[in-house]
């Protein structure tokens, strides 16, 4: 049996045996009292901590209570740590859990802070769902995906009325800061549910087959959901300089004509979300291309002017 081979054995051994002697421990692996020191500074060279006993009664015992030890972090990756550790635990995201906020404490209790580092953070508009019950729906479906269970729900569309649902649960996404679970569907092949929308949930004993050809990535893209095929559009954009600090979908390009104006070319998708952007900015933004979406824009600002006119 080689060194490595050995060092596993041993490490085997001391993981199962609360405490052993080091005549005993090299019966085990056959091999000389002599190499078993060699082998326990191997062990704890690669992170495990071996606490030896002197004397006729003495021996060797683990006090690692896992079985890979965590390697310790660089200077960069504390520090990395502590730059986002504000942040984290002070998020309102459901997905940092009160849980995962005492566990991040626990690490940051080694870690000497010379100086707080101050992160501020400021949040649009709240989603109208109670914190713990994102949280346990969350939970809930995590554990779906991980043991591939279907879960027993009832779910509100929009403008419809509740209905049972037997889902099948593959991944949850985050998309402008609602939470959504894709699922797999036997006749539409993809289904996608607002997690604000669920009434009630239970996890179920049955259980489901994961289809390899099921592919998330396409109902999500970076810029949101991949339901449509992008609209290609052309913005004549004033007085919104800072905009031109985001990306708002695929291909975009800004092209600057003035000071504070400038042409903001992008593929965008959803007709719903196209609209939002360009009544938000009101004046300031111009539909160039495509046409439709033109005709579209005029038609919703005659139709918001028909009703400020009837109050005069």
């Amino acid at each position: 049996m080689n060194r490595t081979a050995l060092a596993i054995r041993m490490l085997m051994i001391l993981k199962t045996r609360k405490f052993i002697k080091k005549a005993e421990l090299a019966q085990m692996l056959e091999t000389n009292p002599r190499n078993i020191i060699e082998l326990k500074r191997e062990l704890e060279t690669a992170g495990y901590v071996i606490e030896v006993t002197n004397g006729p009664y003495g021996g060797y015992s683990l006090l690692d209570s896992t079985l890979f030890p965590l390697a310790s972090l660089n200077e960069q990756q504390r520090r990395a740590m502590l730059v986002a550790a504000p942040f984290l635990l002070t998020s309102k995201d459901p997905l940092f859990s009160d849980e995962f906020k005492q566990a991040m404490e626990r690490l940051l209790a080694n870690e000497k802070i010379s100086e707080p580092i101050q992160i501020a953070t400021t949040a649009g508009w709240q989603l109208a769902m109670d914190k713990e019950t994102l949280q346990q729906y969350l939970s809930m479906l995590s554990s779906a995906i991980l043991s591939s269970k279907r879960v027993e729900m009832i779910y509100k569309p929009q403008n419809k009325a509740s209905k049972a649902y037997l889902i099948e649960p593959r991944e949850l996404v985050q998309v402008n800061g609602l939470w959504y679970v894709l699922c797999q569907d036997s006749q539409k092949g993809l289904a996608t549910y607002k997690i604000n929308r669920i009434e009630k949930m239970t996890l179920s004993d049955r259980t489901f087959r994961l289809d390899e050809d099921f592919i998330a990535k396409k109902a999500v893209t970076p810029y949101g959901h991949n339901v449509t095929k992008p609209v290609h559009c052309v913005f004549h954009i004033k007085n919104r300089e800072y905009l031109s600090e985001y990306i708002f979908g695929e291909n975009q390009k800004i092209e600057w004509i003035g000071d504070d104006e400038y042409v903001l070319t992008v593929d965008l998708r959803g007709e719903h979300s196209i609209m939002q952007f360009v009544l938000q900015l009101g004046s300031d933004c111009k539909v160039l291309e495509p046409d439709e979406l033109k005709m579209k824009v005029l038609a919703e600002v005659e139709k918001m002017s028909s009703i400020y006119s009837k109050d005069t």
